[in-house]
């Protein structure tokens, strides 16, 4: 072709001509000069001093010439001089390994193997356009990755480290990496599989060696294996145990191997086998890689078998628990459903919801418990349900199992994993991720399966006593349902002979005749008032526990509401002729709504109680105030006494049923009822011991919305 006759490309052999090629290319260049050298050329370029010269004069002649190499501890001083005297730009990247130089016409490439300190044994020269173009691309891609002379000289002289992570594909350079990641390292751990050790010894033993006498001076803090050892591997492990590196078993290793030391880590997630070579490496010092394996190692480490153990394990045909985790849980599925197939006795198996019960016998649990069952094999469930929601489901389904043993447990013991127990041998546990979730693959998370007997022997004794108290736990909510009902009743018939006595009493009352007849008719008002509050009281009990305290909402003012209870109240001190106070405070005129009457209960029964625990000249004031709660408003009634205030002992329990002293007198129901009362409005109640005087003060809260 026109004009590309002069185009070539040639090598020369002689170092002599490999001098001469490249001055001639740097005379030849009329704008730009562009070089990319390895670690080692810095100094050849100053210490031949007709490359020096040559490159100096090109500078001052106006040629721009830019470098790349990679800037080290020993090279520094050298990359200083040619940046004062013979390069316009020079800038630093680690591991450059090529040699070529590029112009606007020409490309020269020295030889990359020579010996260190003299110049290249050969170079390849060539003025062909393509060829030149193909160097100046490669310069700019390596160019762009660089960094600033300046910065790599700050790095060196100030001891700075650099955090980078970088892959490497090339085996050689890889098997180099983790000899240097080795050989520099103050300790070592690594984690391999089993082919993985046979790589490690072929490549790294040397140099292994070479750490374990630093270790006998006190230079070096040792050399951590863990690795899967079965028969293959486990004279290469004796070898290495007799040298004394420190080697662990791990049935279940991770899906990659590593290696680090205090500086560096080398993960791969090839499977090694047979020592092949491996073909990519994340090489990292960054400090969280370095953290993150670590930590992963030291759990591996403290959960391994000494090698010793293993390996005498393997020796005498000792077969080792086997532990195996299932991620998938489709696979953990078929693997349950083997496992119960496989059953020679009994199969055990704990829920770890109602939900999760309902699930499982949509994808059809119940037809290979009675195909088990068929076998002559005892199956036993539990559920934490009560046994009418397990009826109920039971009871709807066509397939009938009369052998099938299901028991309820307390909603409490509701946890996050299902267990299965067979034959007390074998054992699978199976966790539960989302329990909202409507199909099984969804709400399962991962599976645990050991058939490690002291393992499935301690599933099967804590089904044993949840089995044991699942039959306790309905013995007593029968009981319980027993008691509640003999307690509403007690309580309704009570209610019948307490009303007349009450009516009658209060007629003979109103006569006002006086004399000590009136007394003993104002013991007798007194007390069945007192017998009607505790029926009402009790009442009130079974309502809150068996869930039917109902609320008949309605729109009052508080403040009124307020003055009745204090009217009451105050009509009884003056029976009791006591000089006991109560005041009334308010700012606002408060309309709320809600169940009046039991609102009207809950303030009578703060009030009452202040009332009882205040001295005989003391004072209550209650208050009602308007707030703002997280952007809501509430309004807060408290009352508070002047009395001795609230025992220490009594303050954990004091919402309690039942919380009372026997020198205080009472059921102490009343503020477990109030409680109730107030939780069923959305709101609150609280006590505290006044800060400043004596007495309690007590509070609740309800919202005005």
């Amino acid at each position: 072709m026109k004009g590309r006759s002069t185009e070539k490309t040639e090598v020369y052999y002689h170092p002599f001509d490999v001098v001469n090629t490249v001055i001639k290319f740097i005379d030849n260049a009329t704008g730009r000069i562009d070089g990319c050298v390895d670690h080692t050329r810095p100094s050849l370029l100053i210490d031949i001093e007709a490359l020096r010269m040559t490159f100096n004069e090109a500078r001052k002649r106006g040629i721009k010439i830019r470098f790349v190499t990679e800037m080290t501890d020993d090279n520094i001083t050298y990359c200083k001089e040619l940046m004062r005297s013979s390069v316009n730009e020079l800038r630093h990247l680690d591991g450059i390994k090529g040699n070529f130089y590029v112009s606007e016409k020409e490309y020269v490439s020295p030889a990359t193997v020579h010996e260190e300190g003299k110049p290249a044994s050969h170079v390849v020269y060539s003025n062909v356009k393509e060829v030149v173009e193909q160097g100046q691309y490669l310069f700019e891609t390596l160019w762009s990755k660089t960094l600033p002379a300046d910065q790599r000289i700050r790095e060196i002289e100030k001891g700075v480290i650099r955090y980078e992570t970088v892959i490497v594909d090339n085996p050689q350079e890889i098997i180099k990496e983790i000899s240097n990641l080795i050989a520099n390292s103050s300790e070592l751990a690594t984690c391999l599989t089993s082919g993985g050790m046979i790589y490690s010894h072929e490549h790294f033993f040397d140099v292994n060696k070479n750490l374990l006498d630093k270790q006998k001076k006190g230079e070096h803090k040792g050399i951590r294996y863990i690795t899967y050892i079965n028969d293959q591997n486990m004279n290469l492990v004796k070898l290495y145990l007799d040298y004394g590196i420190e080697v662990k078993h791990v049935q279940n290793l991770p899906p990659m191997s590593f290696s680090f030391s205090d500086k560096k880590i080398a993960i791969t997630i090839e499977k090694m086998e047979d020592g092949k070579l491996v073909q990519s490496l994340l090489l990292s010092n960054e400090p969280h890689y370095l953290k993150h394996f670590a930590s992963v190692f030291q759990e591996l480490w403290g959960n391994g078998i000494d090698a010793a153990v293993k390996i005498k394990e393997i020796e005498e045909g000792i077969e080792t628990a086997k532990i195996e985790i299932i991620r998938n849980p489709e696979e953990a599925m078929k693997l349950s459903r083997q496992l119960i197939k496989s059953a020679k006795h009994e199969v055990l198996r704990i829920y770890p919801s109602f939900n999760g019960f309902r699930r499982h016998i949509r994808i059809g649990a119940l037809h290979l418990f009675r195909e088990v069952l068929e076998h002559g094999i005892s199956v036993r469930i539990l559920v934490p349900a009560d046994k009418q929601q397990i009826d109920e489901i039971m009871n709807g389904l066509e397939l009938a199992l009369p052998k099938l043993e299901i028991r309820g447990l307390d909603r409490s013991l509701q946890t996050q994993i299902g267990i299965i127990v067979v034959d007390r041998k074998e054992s699978m546990i199976i966790e539960l991720k989302d329990d909202a979730k409507e199909r099984y693959y969804d709400a399962a998370g991962l599976a645990s399966y050991s058939n490690s007997g002291p393992i499935a022997f301690s599933y099967a004794s804590i089904f044993e006593t949840l089995w044991k108290q699942g039959e306790l736990y309905e013995q007593l909510k029968a009981y319980s349902a027993m008691q509640k009902e003999f307690i509403n009743i007690a309580a309704h018939e009570l209610r019948t002979p307490v009303q007349p006595i009450l009516g009658l009493s209060q007629v003979l009352l109103s006569e006002k005749k006086g004399g000590e007849r009136s007394e003993l008719l104002i013991v007798i008002n007194r007390n069945a008032e007192r017998l009607q509050q505790l029926i009402e009281d009790i009442l009130d009990v079974t309502k809150i526990e068996s869930q039917s305290l109902h609320l008949k909402k309605q729109r009052f003012n508080l403040n009124d509401l307020i003055l009745s209870v204090i009217s009451e109240h105050r009509n009884l001190i003056e029976r009791q002729q006591s000089n006991k106070k109560i005041v009334f405070t308010s700012k606002d005129d408060i309309n709320t709504e809600g169940d009046k009457g039991r609102i009207s209960q809950v303030v009578s029964n703060l009030l009452g109680n202040a009332i009882k625990f205040t001295e005989e000249e003391g004072s209550i004031l209650i208050s009602a105030e308007l707030k703002k709660e997280a952007d809501k408003k509430i309004v807060v009634v408290s009352v508070k006494d002047t009395g001795a205030g609230i025992d220490s002992e009594m303050v954990p329990r004091l919402f309690t049923k039942f919380a009372s002293k026997s020198e205080m007198g009472g059921t102490g129901l009343g503020l477990y009822i109030s409680k109730s009362i107030i939780d069923a409005h959305r709101g609150k109640i609280w006590s505290d011991n006044n800060s400043k005087g004596k007495g309690a003060t007590f509070s609740f809260s309800l919202p005005l919305d």
